[in-house]
Formats: C-alpha cells, structure tokens, sequence
C-alpha cells in the first residue's frame, strides 16, 4: 500500500476509528474488564495494529476494485516524476 495514502486523514480516520472500537471490544469479549495493567495494554495494543493493518489491505483493495482512476492518482503521486 502507498504511504501517501497513509497519510490522508480521509483514509485513516475511519479505518483508527473503526479499529480502535473493534479492538475495544475484542478485549471485552475476551473477558479484559479494564486496561489496568500493562499485559492487557499490550493485548489491546496487539489487537488494534492487526486489525488496523487489515483494515488497511481490504480498504486498499476496495479502492482498486472500486475507484481505480483514483488508485492509479494515488500511485502517480507515490512514484513521483520519472
């Protein structure tokens, strides 16, 4: 995935947002009331880059599949002038 695109707040804020609250709720799932020691941080911590860096692949994939003129913009902008 290009990092410019990791850079628009249009493209992270959702997929930050999105991840954070499904790893919220994993951690509650798994039976983690509260963040209150530093192993339970660190398992919150762990589930929210997967699921972000996950969040990321699908989100780039659907935008190739979906918008591809503005995939191909993106990539334009990642490569630079030749």
């Amino acid at each position: 995935m290009p990092k410019n695109l990791q850079k628009q707040w249009w493209f992270m804020f959702p997929i930050t947002f999105i991840s954070g609250y499904a790893a919220f709720l994993l951690v509650q799932a798994a039976g983690i009331g509260g963040l209150e020691s530093v192993s339970q941080m660190l398992v919150f911590a762990l589930c929210f880059a997967a699921l972000r860096t996950g969040l990321q692949f699908v989100a780039w994939l659907a935008m190739v599949g979906f918008m591809p003129k503005l995939a191909k913009s993106v990539m334009d902008r990642e490569a630079g002038p030749n």
